[in-house]
């Protein structure tokens, strides 16, 4: 005689919840991820509040190619002004007052403090005519790596007169990206280490440039 057969337990969970919940981690998989870069995304990069030291462009505004009459006796790399971050300093007349050096100055060292990341971003200087002997010795002297030359009224009108406000001359320095782009632009007054922050936080989540 056969032994009796005991009666099998019944599912803690019914058939349809168990499809229902296999459903659910299923579309877990695959949501959750997506939810997870757009915050780490998110957070890594705002261009807005306190993300920026500087006037943000919305949107960034493409420019005309920066074709410059090279200064005279200056050192000139014209691929340099391609595929690089750029900080350009729009000048206004053929000598640069003391405003205007300070902020030749400060490009210089916010490029310098940025180590190895140095050889992705040049600086230039556009001017509206050629500039005396006097400043061109100074310039090969203080600033023998800036893209020093001279800029059609239509190149320096993209950089004044992009923003809401329209900038003076002499008073802004902008940040253009490797794409060709106006993206931002600081007061000369501003404290250099907020251009600083700002570009190595560009050139840590960009691949380009």
């Amino acid at each position: 005689m056969s032994a009796p057969t005991l009666p099998l337990k019944s599912s803690a969970v019914p058939p349809l919840w168990r499809q229902r919940l296999i459903l659910l981690f299923v579309i877990a998989c695959f949501v959750l991820p997506l939810v997870t870069a757009w915050l780490l995304l998110a957070d890594n990069w705002r261009p807005s509040g306190s993300a920026q030291h500087g006037e943000l462009l919305k949107p960034a505004q493409p420019l005309p190619n920066l074709l410059l009459t090279p200064i005279a006796g200056h050192p000139w790399n014209a691929a340099a002004l391609h595929n690089h971050w750029l900080m350009v300093y729009v000048g206004g007349t053929t000598n640069c007052n003391e405003h205007c050096r300070a902020a030749l100055y400060d490009m210089r060292q916010v490029r310098l403090a940025l180590g190895k990341e140095i050889v992705r971003v040049s600086t230039v200087l556009l001017l509206d005519e050629m500039p005396e002997a006097d400043f061109r010795e100074w310039l090969a002297v203080e600033h023998a790596e800036m893209l020093a030359g001279v800029a059609s009224v239509e190149i320096r009108n993209a950089f004044l007169q992009a923003f809401p406000e329209a900038g003076q001359v002499g008073a802004w320095i902008y940040l253009v990206d490797p794409l060709g782009n106006l993206l931002m632009r600081y007061p000369t007054t501003v404290n250099p280490g907020g251009i600083l922050k700002d570009l190595k936080r560009l050139l840590r989540l960009s691949k380009i440039g």
